[in-house]
């Protein structure tokens, strides 16, 4: 069983969104996929609520996760809450397979993102490899400024960038509807589907590298 974790302390950063569409396409490779949601706002929680019983299925966490293993998940989506820090990040990391860092263009969400890097880059679990991180640029319009300053401060980091995600309402009829963008017909979804290709073969490396 993979352990994915999404986290960034800053919110807003778009851990829902990777969360519930990194659960939607795993689920739809026909793995079985648990979602956990550890956010107050229980955002995920209401996608799965909202998740039509035709797509893909997508399980929440038991309320006992002594449960888990009776599920038979191959795989576990953390969507992890804001201001995620000290022994509770600890702890996430320690249980954690993979690890993404969503991040938008906004120099708040870098600053505060630069600070959660450095922290985690300090931890045994990622100096020595055990726990693979690579960051997700969200809500990205290319053509802005933002944007520009956005790749020179991924391109200066620690860990990999394997996804840039643009900044459209696909995103949000998704979040309405209890979507993935792996859910959608190929005329409303194939521009989200090329950007998400390097995020799911990276995924698909680290599962590799754990047999």
């Amino acid at each position: 069983m993979q352990t994915i974790l999404i986290a960034n302390p800053k919110g807003g950063s778009g851990k829902t969104t990777v969360a519930t569409n990194v659960a939607g396409f795993l689920a739809g490779k026909r793995q079985r996929v648990v979602l956990a949601d550890e956010d107050p706002q229980q955002s995920s929680t209401q996608w799965l609520a909202r998740r039509p019983a035709l797509f893909p299925l997508v399980r929440p966490m038991p309320e006992d996760r002594r449960e888990l293993r009776e599920t038979g998940a191959h795989y576990v989506v953390i969507d992890s809450p804001a201001g995620l820090h000290g022994e509770r990040l600890r702890d996430e990391i320690r249980r954690a397979d993979v690890m993404l860092v969503p991040i938008t263009p906004s120099v708040f969400d870098m600053a505060a993102t630069a600070r959660f890097l450095g922290q985690i880059a300090e931890y045994k679990a990622v100096k020595g490899g055990e726990l693979a991180v690579a960051l997700v640029g969200n809500r990205v319009d290319p053509r802005t400024h933002s944007a520009a300053e956005l790749d020179a401060f991924l391109q200066g980091g620690p860990f990999p960038v394997i996804a840039r995600l643009r900044d459209t309402q696909v995103y949000v009829h998704c979040a309405r509807d209890g979507a993935s963008v792996f859910d959608l017909p190929r005329s409303r979804a194939e521009a989200d589907w090329e950007q998400w290709k390097p995020l799911t073969r990276w995924l698909a490396r680290q599962a590799r590298a754990a047999l």
